[in-house]
Formats: structure tokens, sequence, C-alpha cells
């Protein structure tokens, strides 16, 4: 192990904190070394549909029989982790996934190479969402092509919108309220809105969403803590979410322990009307064989406090490369072609919309009729794209101490919705949690 790896770098690499105990063990098991001795590209990814990440690579190899290419999945649960582990053990990939989390951590650590100046790099960046840009820049240097990127929004039911007599979703928080105030005194639903409000360790997009659609923050560029004064949005915010939950109750209460599985299914059975998620659910929820109520749920912008359709927050997995790699020609040109283009078109973002639904980081496939095609048929394409071009990253996820912070704005949430805490109190506890997460990290 380098010795120069301390605590602090470990902590640096967002999402990693809640995982430490476990990090000895795999990194025990990982040994040293580097490199699989056959001159191949090694490369990682999590495991999502790996047999379709497989398909793709074989593309790749036959386009490219010079460039062999050894495709390792990782189970998602560990991914972060085993590949910390690897790196640390000199035995890292040459090329792999990363999640927007992790960047600004894998750099501080000297994990990834930045790809300023490869060929087709600024291609790329002029043509992918300023969202996807910004999350894959860190110091002013560029780590990352895109895998998939999707957005924020309000996922509503049509059909139970139309039985209480409602002709168009809510454009305001105060309007969502009401809505659901009148499906629920119409005896439709007794709980209109869900949300996955269960505590975990990955991020609650939804929260980041609502402040996001009204124009707000938590945090400035620096990531200095604004919500306790500077920035009244997040605090008008958590206010309407306290009063959703416990005085007009139309937030079920049982989402402080929904996951994001539960809620799609309770989406594809008709238990909510409404929801905050990602557009890439609606693929899911409008599939006549797996929902009850395909055709029924639409895509909308997220409600602000004021009306005005302002923004909404993304994210963005990328594809990077190793610092040490000793087949960087290689393995860049495999990047180019899963995060770049194939003669002139983003052939693998391409490949994953229409294979997956997952959405695409390049401006371009807007204009592409197969995609828009596929689009119709689940989500209105205006508003996808509106979407994407409204969103942003979070402003604090290149911070080292993201992670630590999300867990404790995640238990700050449950206690509004459960009535154990004020809007007040809130901003100003999240508030020195960042006072104290940035002294520990000086």
């Amino acid at each position: 192990m380098n010795p120069s790896f301390s605590r602090r770098r470990v902590l640096q690499l967002g999402a990693l904190t809640a995982s430490l105990p476990a990090l000895s063990s795999v990194l025990a098991a990982c040994g040293g070394g580097g490199g699989s001795g056959s001159g191949a590209v090694k490369f990682s990814g999590w495991d999502y549909e790996s047999a379709l990440v497989q398909q793709n690579v074989d593309r790749f190899t036959q386009l490219n029989p010079d460039v062999p290419v050894e495709y390792t999945p990782i189970t998602s649960a560990q991914y972060v982790q085993k590949t910390v582990a690897e790196f640390t053990a000199g035995d890292g990939p040459d090329a792999l996934y990363v999640y927007d989390d992790s960047l600004a951590g894998w750099v501080a650590a000297e994990y990834l190479q930045p790809l300023d100046g490869l060929p087709g790099v600024d291609e790329v960046y002029a043509g992918i969402y300023p969202s996807n840009a910004e999350a894959m820049t860190v110091d002013g240097k560029r780590y990352g092509l895109p895998y998939y990127t999707d957005s924020q929004c309000l996922i509503y039911n049509e059909a139970v919108l139309a039985k209480a007599g409602i002709s168009a979703p809510p454009t305001t928080l105060d309007e969502l309220e009401q809505q659901s105030l009148r499906i629920k005194e119409a005896g439709i639903l007794e709980f209109p809105i869900g949300l996955t409000a269960q505590l975990q360790d990955t991020w609650w997009a939804w929260v980041w969403g609502l402040v996001f659609a009204s124009g707000g923050d938590m945090f400035d560029a620096a990531g200095n803590p604004v919500m306790d004064g500077i920035d009244p949005t997040a605090r008008d915010v958590f206010a309407w979410l306290q009063r959703a939950a416990t005085v007009s109750r139309v937030i079920d209460p049982a989402v402080l322990q929904l996951l994001p599985v539960p809620l799609d299914d309770a989406m594809k059975n008709e238990r909510y009307a409404f929801t905050v998620g990602a557009r890439y659910a609606l693929r899911d929820y409008n599939d006549p064989s797996r929902s009850k109520t395909a055709g029924n749920l639409k895509i909308a912008y997220i409600p602000s406090l004021d009306g005005n359709v302002v923004g909404t927050v993304s994210n963005t997995r990328m594809y990077a490369l190793s610092k040490d790699t000793e087949v960087k020609d290689q393995a860049f040109r495999l990047l180019t072609y899963l995060g770049g283009f194939t003669d002139g078109q983003p052939y693998t973002a391409k490949y994953w919309f229409q294979k997956k639904g997952l959405g695409f980081p390049f401006r371009a496939l807007e204009q592409d009729q197969e995609v828009q095609t596929t689009l119709a048929t689940f989500a209105d394409p205006t508003i996808y794209s509106g979407l994407a071009s409204l969103a942003r990253p979070r402003t604090a996820i290149k911070q080292p101490w993201y992670s630590e912070y999300e867990n404790e704005q995640q238990k700050t949430v449950q206690q509004l919705l459960s009535d154990q805490t004020s809007p007040d109190d809130a901003v100003k506890a999240l508030s020195g949690t960042v006072t104290s997460l940035k002294q520990k990290y000086s």
C-alpha cells in the first residue's frame, strides 16, 4: 500500500464514508502488482446491464481488432470501495466508470488523468449539456467523457388528476399541495404524493431538485453554506415539505421507509398521483408489460415556490482514464467509442437510450428521429429536453465532505417530514454541519 494514502484521502472519495469498515478487507483481497500482463485494456464498471456492456465492447473490438479489452463488471454496491482498493494496490483499471460524486476525490487521490488536448475531447464537450460538462470538470480540467445523465422532474398520473377534475399539472408547490388535497378529499387517494425518504447511502435527488427548481441553492460555488440566511429558498422548500407532510397530510408518512424500487412499484400501481424523480423512470412506468398505469404517467417541470421554471438537478455518469495506465492510446480509443463520437455520431449514448432509456448527454440526439420516436412513447420530448437544458449538478459534490453532508441532510429532511424539527432549525443545523465538516477536512 502506498504510505501516502491517508485516511483523509480515503474520506475524500465521495460516497465512501459509510463503507470504510469494509475497505480493509477489500484491500487485502486485491493484493499488489499492476496490469493484466496481456497488453489488453482493463475496463471496469458497475454491473448495470453487464451483458449489454459486453455486447457493445465486443463491437468496439471488432472495429478495433488491435485493441483487446478485458471488461470487468463489479457489483454496484461495492464498486467505489473495490475500485479504490485496486488503485491503492497499484492494480487499477486503465479505463473505468466514474460517478460524479466520486470524481473530485479520485482526482485528488491521483487516480485519474485529465483528457484536455486529446483528440475529439473539445468536440464532445461542445456537444453535451452544460451540466454534464461542469460535472466532469475539476479545477478547470476535463476528466471524463459522458456515459449517461438524468434530470429530476415531476411525474404525475394524468388519469388520477382527471378523476379529480384537474386538467393540468401544478406549476407551484402550493398548487401541488392544493391539487393533492383535491384528490385526497375526493376519496381517490389518501396520500397523493410519494417520495423516497428512507435513509440510504445515495443522494436524495428530489430534495435538490425542489430547491433548484425555485432558483435557490444550499451552497455557494466555493462550498460555503448559504441556506441559513443568505439564500432562504431551502428554508422555504423545507417549510412546504413539513406542511404537506404534517398539516395537509398529502405526503404519505410511509415515505420515511420508502426506497426507489418500492416507490416505482407504487407509481405503477396508482398508489400515488405525484412524485419527484428521474426522467428515466417514465420508460418503465409507461411500459404496458410492467405497469398498470402505462400511458397515464406524464412528465412535467418540478413545481417551484413562485411558478417560474428555472432549474432542476442532474447527475452525470462518465468514462475516465487511469493516471497510471500503460496503454493510454488504446484505452482512450475505447473511451472515445464509449463516450464520444463514432463516425460523427454519439453511437454508445444512442445505444443506451434505445436499449434501456438512459438519458443522453448529447444535444444532437434531440434531433435524431429514431431517438425522438422512442422518447415520444413514454415522455414529452420537449419537456424532456427542456429539463436537461435547465439542469445543473449539485453544488457541493466536488467537496471532500459531500458524502457526510448528504447523510446529515437526509436525516434533517426526515425530521422535517416527521415534525421533529422546524425549517429554521433545519437550515441552521445543516449550516453548522458544513462548518464542522470544513474544519474536519481542513
